[in-house]
């Protein structure tokens, strides 16, 4: 099963979005444990390139390709942003209390936590991010 979405550079994009995780997670038969990281996920991503990529409101911003494929979740997302690897960015301190964490970062460590492989590329001016999950059996 295979998905593609393009979103443009506004955040009422992410309604579209999760009917796509939903209408995709349907299709491919994932459970609810799987639909529910895979939102987080693209939530999260797709958010960061609308509110931090640099790309002006209403222009293509990230395409989002998803499949399954041997009980694992591909997810790539590629953006027309400004270059950045978030695999490179440290994990937040979680020991610490939020009032003490510096604000930002935690969405992108989720994401890796929730994912068993990353990688990242960037490919004729674009950011390529590449996530895999194992699904539940």
């Amino acid at each position: 099963m295979t998905a593609t979405a393009d979103f443009v550079s506004d955040r009422s994009e992410l309604t579209k979005l999760e009917g796509f995780t939903e209408d995709f997670a349907q299709g491919a038969g994932l459970s609810d444990k799987d639909l529910f990281a895979l939102q987080i996920i693209v939530e999260e991503l797709v958010t960061n390139v609308i509110d931090y990529g640099g790309v002006p409101a209403g222009e293509h911003a990230v395409r989002v390709d998803l499949s399954t494929e041997d009980g694992e979740l591909l997810i790539r997302m590629t953006d027309r942003g400004a270059e950045y690897n978030p695999l490179l960015r440290e994990d937040p301190d979680v020991t610490l209390s939020a009032e003490e964490r510096p604000i930002g970062g935690l969405g992108v460590h989720f994401c890796k936590k929730l994912t068993d492989a990353q990688s990242y590329a960037r490919v004729d001016g674009q950011n390529v991010l590449t996530l895999t999950k194992k699904l539940a059996a």
